[in-house]
């Protein structure tokens, strides 16, 4: 189920995940330029920021923020994808001081320009390190698609769906005059 609130965070798609399997309930994917509004809304319900990273795909960075709630399951997932050639999307240090460190932490090791962050320099590795040692080749990005079966992407048009399988039949002993 979905609750009412995600539509007001501007989704491009939303939907339940299976807690068991992946640790969260549901993802949301937004566009790069909304992911303040977004994440704003999360704030308003009382949602905490656990953390924010980054992996280097074939279609450009995502940028994947995890939250979740003190009471019951509800863990959730954010994302938004920028392109490699211009990777930049707005800073959610405004809203959660938390994300400063993330997001200098994506700065260092992917080149992700978080707009109006208030100290985007490098965390972790040294100002004249050169290079952001996370951004892979071009032949070793893997895809969206890719990802799919290991349960923790959400299909946005991406990939093509899966069949649904088959339930096996249920086997049904007939009862003999032993069994009475």
């Amino acid at each position: 189920m979905i609750p009412a609130f995600v539509a007001k965070m501007g989704p491009v798609c939303s939907a339940p995940m299976d807690h068991a399997t992946t640790g969260m309930t549901l993802s949301i994917t937004v566009e790069a330029q909304n992911i303040v509004d977004a994440i704003t809304v999360l704030d308003a319900e009382g949602y905490m920021l656990e953390d924010v990273m980054a992996s280097d795909l074939q279609e450009g960075f995502e940028i994947t923020y995890h939250f979740s709630l003190l009471d019951g399951i509800n863990r959730l997932v954010v994302r938004a994808l920028v392109p490699h050639e211009a990777p930049r999307l707005p800073s959610i240090s405004a809203v959660y001081p938390g994300a400063d460190w993330h997001e200098r932490e994506c700065y260092d090791f992917y080149g992700i320009d978080f707009a109006g962050h208030p100290n985007l320099y490098n965390l972790l590795l040294p100002e004249n390190f050169g290079s952001h040692p996370l951004v892979k080749p071009e032949k070793a990005r893997k895809s969206l698609a890719d990802l799919m079966p290991l349960g923790y992407l959400v299909d946005c048009g991406l990939a093509e769906p899966e069949a649904e399988k088959p339930k096996p039949a249920k086997v049904v002993k007939a009862a003999t005059t032993e069994d009475a």
